[in-house]
């Protein structure tokens, strides 16, 4: 039997007018990806949270959306940005998230390298990810993309922290 063909994805700037569509996005995350990409209980997409995500200035803070078109218009199956911890390190703290549906698709290695090229483009010199440690999946996702261990110590039990060094 074929499988389904996927509609193309393209990867863009996140924007303010997204709000809605990221909320959607959140709300169809499962329960243990939310729990990966934001480390505890969050259980829906509070304004607070679409707020943030979706309001990135491109200098402390950038984000990305991977998006396809569904029948309303753009959707978005992934997500990805960076924060700047530590200005005089230039250091940000990374994080990215895909649809569950969409795991294991190429979604999240376009988000990564569009991430990483952003992060060199703004200057910054080291980027971290903090990842459940039982988050296997993620954890070795970092390592193919060069995040090891090793850097900092992670901020919490249960939680490992992922970092590499940007040329």
């Amino acid at each position: 039997m074929k499988s389904p063909v996927r509609p193309i994805v393209f990867v863009r700037r996140v924007r303010s007018e997204d709000a809605q569509t990221m909320q959607e996005f959140l709300l169809g995350l499962s329960a243990p990806s939310r729990r990966n990409r934001f480390h505890g209980g969050v259980s829906g997409a509070s304004p607070k949270l679409v707020a943030y995500l979706v309001n990135a200035d491109g200098i402390r803070h950038a984000a990305w959306v991977a998006c396809t078109w569904g029948r309303h218009g753009e959707e978005i199956v992934g997500e990805a940005g960076w924060f700047v911890a530590d200005p005089e390190r230039g250091s940000a703290e990374l994080a990215l998230s895909v649809l569950d549906g969409w795991q294991g698709s190429g979604v999240a290695n376009r988000l990564m390298a569009v991430l990483v090229a952003g992060a060199r483009n703004a200057g910054l010199r080291h980027l971290y990810g903090d990842v459940l440690d039982v988050n296997l999946r993620m954890l070795a996702f970092m390592r193919k993309h060069g995040l090891e261990a090793g850097f900092d110590e992670p901020p919490d039990r249960g939680v490992e922290r992922v970092s590499c060094r940007l040329n």
